[in-house]
């Protein structure tokens, strides 16, 4: 498929639902939702118009078509890999019909069945199982400078499906049963979405924005695992449901990105009534804390070739 096809046969609305976001509340053919491409917001001020499939981010006054709105949740993915995750979730017009995995009240999967009328009907989880060695997803995580003992206690392998089509991930699990999902060339979700947080019994709580950072910090930091709770925030529109586990510790260590709506996030926090520090000087340079290792180890090959080591 290409841009034009996916603008015209991909609805906004199941792309959303695609990367576990839901719309906070709906007025006819106008969809609200918490802005899923800037920090926090309590009041929804992302609208999706149904009828003409476009989008508006009334909080920075922009907006377009679905394509436009992926490349802004996907932002280090090329453009061909965000044709590709849009082509496999484009469906033919005909009703399917799909099973969709959805919490109970106790956490535990249950499956119902949906028909999906010529839409998406997002990610559905097959089989989870532990990441193997030499697998294509060992390699994505080396690729990320994550060892696979690093990865292994807090990630699986997840199979799932977007429409007809069966893709691999790395998954990592959240507090209510949902995955985020990384491969390669994928960046999503599975519903709920939702934060994650790693219960160590500390009384000082790290937080980050993605698992990827997560794990990269156990890499860079190995002593904070020792003495350190985790909470990973999966998207900094969730951070609204992290207030209260952050509120029950006696220190709140913030390594968020260096990016706009990580500064402002950073800063809101640091205003609270949170005893919250920001500890992110140490990746100043880099976007978050995943870049600042990749990059770190590339520095270091490099100064082994200098040195004519291999």
């Amino acid at each position: 498929m290409n841009i034009q096809q996916i603008n015209s046969e991909l609805s906004i609305t199941d792309f959303l639902a695609s990367q576990g976001i839901q719309p906070a509340h709906r007025k006819g053919s106008d969809w609200w939702y918490i802005s899923p491409v800037r920090a926090a917001e309590r009041t929804p001020s992302f609208k999706v118009n149904t009828r003409l499939n476009r989008w508006y981010d009334h909080g920075v006054g922009e907006g377009g078509k679905v394509f436009d709105l992926a490349l802004r949740l996907h932002r280090t993915a090329t453009i061909r890999e965000v044709i590709q995750l849009l082509s496999a979730q484009a469906l033919p017009s005909a009703a399917t019909s799909v099973k969709v995995i959805q919490p109970s009240k106790s956490t535990v999967p249950r499956e119902s069945t949906i028909v999906a009328q010529g839409r998406s009907p997002g990610i559905e989880v097959l089989e989870k199982r532990p990441l193997e060695d030499a697998s294509p997803l060992a390699c994505y995580l080396q690729q990320r400078n994550i060892p696979l003992k690093t990865a292994k206690p807090y990630c699986q392998e997840v199979r799932f499906r977007i429409g007809t089509r069966q893709h691999e991930a790395v998954g990592f699990a959240n507090r209510s049963g949902g995955y985020e999902l990384r491969n390669s060339w994928f960046k999503g979700s599975a519903a709920p979405k939702d934060i994650t947080f790693v219960n160590n019994g500390a009384k000082r709580v790290c937080l980050l924005e993605g698992f990827m950072d997560f794990l990269s910090l156990l890499e860079l930091r190995p002593q904070l695992a020792l003495r350190s709770n985790f909470l990973v925030l999966n998207s900094l529109a969730l951070l609204s449901k992290s207030l209260d586990v952050l509120g029950r510790h006696r220190e709140v260590l913030l390594f968020l990105d260096h990016d706009q709506a990580g500064r402002k996030v950073a800063e809101r926090l640091l205003r609270s009534d949170l005893r919250c520090a920001d500890a992110s000087s140490f990746y100043q340079g880099s976007k978050d804390v995943n870049e600042f290792h990749v990059a770190r180890k590339r520095q270091a090959k490099q100064l082994r070739v200098g040195l004519g080591y291999r």
